[in-house]
């Protein structure tokens, strides 16, 4: 009944069962499992321990409740428990997983990257341990390392939508853009509507110069969810880089037309300046200036547009 998402249902039948045997770790353990996937973790985790009363090392029981206090954010208590779990099944790979994310989430990197090895000691093409260890070389910047385990999880997998993001953004990173264009495609035949591998795509067009695709792959990533205004900002630039000032200054204005944007002002001072209009520029860096005073990246650009000799 709980595999067909008769809830209700289920739970009066574990009940039952726990009304004429009130110690049956299997019903416990049903109930547990029953509230944990409709996120009612406390009472999860009520049930869990009763369970745990009974037989101390019921295996279900152990790993119902540490994904239970995961759903609750209570992290530390979740690696306790998993840690006892795996005292009593040391070769569950799927728990050393959830120990890896735990340790992850906490920000010890080298805990995280012990579990994730000894999952792949125990399932060579476990791809929640692959997953992890790129994401965690990712953030340590070790681009290389991350992609051995992102492209082997790619080839292994039909729809390794995570991965294949993954590994485009580093390549993207990189500058090796067609590579990254090959690995965004994929995304698309599982999701064309990926917001974000459609502005990685047009981000990887704008280094390819080819800045007519990135327009159209912004617009893209606009249709699907991308935030307006930092998408037409984008577009706004890619006319910059074309030339064509007046779409530029249109994707601009309808972009502040959202909202404050740092760039879009900056890209409007610059069609400003490649148009003669001085004044018109410096009106818009006396607007960011006073808007964000000291912003190093502002000054500079002032310097570029304006010129050094207004810079003092």
């Amino acid at each position: 009944m709980m595999k067909m998402g008769n809830h209700k249902e289920a739970e009066d039948k574990y009940l039952q069962v726990l009304k004429a045997d009130p110690d049956n770790v299997y019903a416990l353990v049903g109930i547990g499992d029953l509230k944990r996937k409709t996120r009612q973790f406390k009472e999860a985790v009520s049930y869990y321990q009763r369970c745990l009363e009974v037989e101390k090392s019921n295996k279900f029981g152990l790993a119902g409740l540490g994904d239970a206090y995961r759903g609750l954010k209570e992290m530390d208590k979740a690696l306790e428990v998993w840690l006892s779990y795996l005292s009593f099944q040391p070769g569950d790979y799927k728990v050393m997983t959830r120990v890896a994310d735990g340790f992850r989430k906490k920000g010890d990197f080298v805990a995280s990257k012990k579990y994730y090895f000894m999952a792949l000691e125990k399932n060579h093409d476990d791809p929640y341990a692959l997953m992890g260890l790129g994401g965690l070389f990712a953030a340590e910047g070790n681009d290389e390392e991350a992609l051995k385990f992102f492209e082997k999880l790619i080839k292994l997998t039909d729809r390794p939508v995570m991965a294949l993001t993954s590994a485009a953004n580093i390549y993207r990173k990189r500058k090796q853009y067609e590579k990254a264009v090959e690995c965004y495609e994929r995304v698309f035949d599982v999701n064309p509507r990926d917001s974000h591998a459609w502005h990685g795509k047009a981000d990887c067009f704008r280094g390819l110069k080819d800045y007519v695709a990135a327009i159209e792959a912004w617009r893209m990533a606009m249709q699907y969810g991308m935030k307006p205004r930092i998408a037409l900002t984008r577009i706004g630039d890619a006319y910059l880089s074309l030339k064509d000032y007046a779409q530029a200054e249109i994707h601009y204005k309808k972009a502040l037309a959202l909202g404050y944007d740092k760039y879009a002002y900056l890209g409007m001072a610059k069609v400003h300046a490649e148009q003669n209009e001085p004044d018109k520029a410096s009106k818009i860096f006396s607007t960011l200036f006073e808007k964000m005073p000291g912003d190093s990246r502002v000054l500079s650009e002032y310097k570029g547009i304006i010129g050094k000799e207004f810079s003092e």
